[in-house]
């Protein structure tokens, strides 16, 4: 029995920027009805996913950061994080630098950039959060731990950037959560280690969770779960991966499978 929803946001719940099909908040919402607690697992901050969260009314902890943090975004709390040492960071952002690549910073609330440019204006109109610009290097303006940097780019650029940093800088992962989006993250921090936090936070085991997504990035959390599903548009090293498959995200498919599962009765818990 499926008692908890675990979705990606980005290519997945939504279609397209911060919007949610009205299909996918009615499922989510009929499912939480049955019992079922439905996280949000998304590489985006908190500012960006709360008020996501609150126009479904989700009822679980968010997985943040892609997987740095455990949020409990109804109380305003952090319930666990892992973030990237200063001193482990720092050289990673240098780098970055000298490459001439495009890096935001994630301390926790906000996020930060050098200098603002086109990749900026992006971003900021897909959250719907804006930046903080610190008109100086990166790596003279940080002085604080990280939960996460975000390097946006060409995907040439991005994958060679993982070729190139992986064996340079092992106490970090570098994973792509876009075609122009990489993540750096906390060595052993992935969405499936957000899901375990959440499962030991929830006592719900893995193979009661059902879990989407569509990215690279989603991949370990979909393995994680009992019952993963890629989007019919994920990524083809996800589809490759992945047995099950649903609709397209902007076909609604989160709320076609959701559904499904709540008619033929394999979904349901305990109301929390």
């Amino acid at each position: 029995m499926i008692k908890m929803i675990v979705c990606d946001l980005d290519g997945t719940l939504l279609a397209g920027k911060s919007n949610i099909p009205e299909e996918n908040i009615l499922a989510l919402r009929r499912a939480m009805e049955a019992g079922v607690q439905v996280v949000i697992a998304s590489g985006r901050m908190i500012e960006a996913t709360v008020p996501i969260a609150e126009k479904i009314g989700v009822n679980a902890p968010l997985s943040l950061f892609n997987g740095a943090m455990a949020y409990d975004y109804q109380n305003d709390r952090i319930l666990s994080g892992i973030t990237i040492p200063h001193a482990t960071i720092l050289p990673v952002i240098r780098a970055l630098e000298a490459r001439g690549t495009y890096v935001q910073a994630f301390p926790g609330r906000g996020y930060f950039m050098e200098k603002k440019n086109h990749w900026t204006d992006y971003y900021e109109n897909k959250i719907s959060v804006l930046g903080t610009e610190v008109g100086m290097k990166l790596s003279d303006w940080l002085k604080s731990d990280v939960y996460k940097l975000l390097c946006l780019g060409e995907p040439e650029e991005l994958s060679a950037i993982i070729r190139e940093f992986t064996p340079l800088f092992p106490e970090v992962t570098f994973v792509k959560s876009g075609e122009t989006h990489l993540e750096v993250v906390a060595k052993g921090v992935d969405k499936a280690s957000g899901m375990a936090d959440i499962s030991r936070l929830t006592g719900i085991a893995p193979e009661e969770m059902m879990a989407f997504g569509d990215e690279m990035n989603d991949l370990p959390m979909l393995k994680y779960a009992g019952t993963g599903y890629a989007m019919e548009n994920a990524v083809p090293g996800v589809l490759k991966e992945m047995r099950l498959i649903a609709p397209k995200n902007t076909d609604h498919g989160v709320a076609r499978i959701v559904n499904m599962y709540l008619d033929e009765g394999r979904m349901g818990g305990n109301p929390v």
